[in-house]
């Protein structure tokens, strides 16, 4: 460097050679070290340079500058209180120059510091970079080596002013070109650029540097979230906005065949509804399932690549159903995959509407990796009822939500137009018999016979039958104890799958009861017989002697009365038969149980009597007792037997071997068989009073 130092021209003024000649012998002692600080490129290709005064003793400053590459500097000389200047190159805005200065003492002999640090002005090139027009790559150098101050990037038109539109560490910065900058015919806009360093102290612009551009950039593209379809039958495509800052709209494609074609342009939304049936590339997602693609249109008309969406398109998803006539009345649904929703999904939904009541989820599908789905609703339709189906789909985090159409099923199997439980009866006080009556009967493949001894709610199944394809039809129950409890039945019709057509209502059998009110008096009390409402006519009352309905017989009651009382003095007990029978207005009866007489042998005797009295006779009163077994003995304290008689109408007068007996305790024994055939033995006293 001070070899270099010796080349350059040194301009000898006046007071420098005085300066001189005054100091020719004496000695100076070696200045300081300047330090420039920053270069700045002018609009006229002029450089500010400034630096600062060091701290020290010393007569000036001098300082050097050429362009980059040449071996020739040049110099300028200034006081010890200068701190910039301004070079007045010409060419600064093309042509990179190195400065750098020291101080010296005027001698002599002349003595110098050492060399400052070397600052280099900014030179900014500007190209394109990339395949097209749409960036700009600005690229410059650092005034100093090590000198990591922020760097300001400016742009502007040619009649324009300077905007910064950036700021980097970096000694070269990439320009997107966007919009208002797009193509004009077949050229774009001079843009031009400058740089702004600022660090410390220092703010240096760079040169000013153009090139010719234009926005064919593509955008960054779009990512659908999800596609649906919403009550009006409608496609809605839903997406994140491009991260592209000029997207001006989107273009909606559809998949036709293996290609996909543009199918309508938005504006800057996120929300697409299909209601497009006018266009060429409409496809109704009720019919077929749609694949929806999206791209990015910027504001210069330049379209993101599809490289997200087209590589990971969303579908719509096309549920359809069917159901079957007669025992196959299930739907049967079947709907493809969801495809490509982030979160992945999770599940899909079963909705269920009938005639228009609120969606019920009845089932929830795994999502696998299976591209088609079929379920088949565990629900027996009824005939002419609307079943509306639709399937929803969930992601993982429940943030998403994908419908299917909507579906309308409406089973149409062959109606049973009856099926009744027409009555029950008990029948030879044995067991029940239901009478069911169907039509058409042919429809029905079995039944089910339910019972409940307590009420209509707790029937169980109690057996099943095959059925016989007539009507009307008998069942017998023959397990009813038909003389314990009334029961409560439904039957069941069941097709040739088992699946239920009809049930009937309950019907509940009479069960009849007979209590001894004592005095010869008996009540009958039954429940009431249950399905006919408002057909119940009249209840009837039977008795029942020796197979033959006795004179007065039957008695009849209103619907509403329970309960009978019948004096029984003169009839026979085990002999004697009650039963009771519902009455519908069409002459339809419902019979009860048969309830006997009571038959419990009644023996009633008197412990004194007075032969001479009002009752001369000591005679017991009996009731059901067999006559031929009756035996009647009395014996006095002595344990001698003084009467005895097999006449259940005769009795003792109180004489003893045709005498009077005296007043005293005689004891008495009466056996008889009673009308079960039971053997019984009574023994008591009596007292004798005169």
């Amino acid at each position: 460097m001070e070899k270099e130092v010796l080349r350059h021209r040194f301009i000898l003024t006046p007071a420098i050679l005085i300066w001189i000649l005054f100091n020719a012998f004496t000695i100076k002692a070696q200045p300081p070290t300047p330090v420039l600080n920053c270069v700045s490129v002018e609009d006229d290709g002029s450089l500010t340079v400034s630096w600062s005064i060091p701290s020290g003793t010393f007569d000036g400053f001098r300082l050097f500058y050429k362009k980059v590459n040449d071996p020739i500097s040049n110099s300028l000389d200034f006081n010890n209180a200068t701190t910039n200047t301004n070079l007045t190159v010409p060419d600064g805005q093309t042509v990179g120059y190195e400065i750098y200065l020291y101080t010296f003492n005027l001698g002599p002999p002349l003595v110098t510091s050492a060399i400052s640090n070397t600052v280099n002005s900014m030179i900014l090139t500007v190209s394109n970079s990339g395949a097209g027009f749409g960036i700009a790559r600005l690229d410059w150098n650092r005034i100093q080596a090590g000198n990591n101050g922020v760097f300001y990037i400016y742009r502007k038109e040619l009649a324009g002013t300077f905007t910064q539109i950036a700021q980097t560490n970096n000694i070269y910065y990439e320009d997107t070109i966007t919009a208002p900058y797009c193509k004009i015919g077949s050229d774009g806009t001079d843009l031009y650029y400058r740089i702004e360093f600022s660090s410390g102290g220092c703010v240096a612009n760079s040169s000013t540097a153009s090139a010719n551009f234009f926005d064919d950039n593509v955008p960054d593209d779009p990512e659908l979230s999800f596609v649906t379809i919403n009550s009006a039958r409608q496609a809605e495509v839903n997406w994140t906005h491009s991260p592209s800052d000029d997207v001006g709209g989107y273009v909606i494609g559809v998949k036709e065949g293996a290609f996909y074609n543009d199918h309508f342009t938005v504006g800057y939304q996120t929300l697409f509804v299909d209601d497009k049936i006018l266009l060429s590339t409409y496809h109704a997602p009720c019919d077929e399932v749609v694949i929806y693609v999206l791209k990015a249109e910027d504001q210069c008309g330049n379209q993101s690549s599809g490289a997200i969406n087209f590589s990971f398109p969303h579908n719509t998803i096309l549920l359809s159903g069917e159901t079957q006539t007669l025992c196959e009345r299930k739907a049967s649904l079947t709907w493809n995959a969801y495809n490509n929703m982030q979160p992945a999904i999770t599940e899909y939904k079963v909705m269920r509407t009938q005639n228009g009541s609120a969606p019920v989820e009845i089932a929830s599908i795994a999502a696998t990796a299976a591209t088609q789905y079929n379920y088949i609703d565990d629900e027996l339709l009824t005939p002419g009822d609307v079943y509306t189906y639709q399937i929803e789909t969930n992601n993982g985090d429940n943030s998403k939500i994908s419908r299917s159409c909507q579906i309308q099923l409406v089973p149409d199997p062959e109606p049973v137009s009856l099926f009744e439980m027409d009555y029950l009866s008990v029948v030879d006080n044995d067991h029940i018999e239901l009478f069911v009556n169907s039509d058409p009967p042919y429809l029905i493949s079995e039944i089910e016979v339910w019972r409940s001894a307590v009420d209509g709610s707790s029937a169980e199944k109690l057996f099943n039958l095959p059925w016989n394809g007539i009507s009307p039809d008998t069942i017998i129950d023959a397990s009813a104890l038909v003389n314990e409890t009334s029961y409560y039945y439904s039957v069941l019709a069941l097709d040739a799958c088992g699946f239920e057509l009809e049930a009937s209502d309950f019907s509940r059998s009479i069960y009849l009861q007979i209590a001894d009110q004592g005095n010869d008096e008996y009540r009958l009390s039954w429940n009431a017989y249950e399905d006919w409402g408002s057909n119940l006519l009249e209840y009837s009352i039977y008795r029942i002697a020796d197979g033959v309905v006795e004179p007065g017989f039957p008695v009849t009651l209103a619907p509403s009365v329970l309960v009978f009382n019948d004096f029984a003095g003169d009839l026979v007990a085990n002999r004697t038969t009650y039963y009771v029978e519902a009455v519908r207005n069409d002459d339809v009866t419902s019979r009860s149980n048969e309830v006997l007489l009571p038959a419990e042998a009644v023996v009633v005797i008197p412990n004194a009597f007075r032969p001479d009295g009002i009752n001369p006779v000591f005679k017991p009163r009996l009731k059901n007792i067999e006559a031929g077994s009756y035996l009647f003995t009395i014996y006095n304290r002595w344990g001698q037997l003084i009467f005895e008689t097999k006449n259940i109408a005769e009795g003792w007068n109180g004489l003893s071997k045709g005498k009077e007996s005296s007043p005293d305790i005689y004891a008495w024994i009466i056996t008889f068989n009673d009308l079960a055939g039971k053997k019984v033995s009574k023994r008591g006293s009596v007292m004798v009073v005169r």
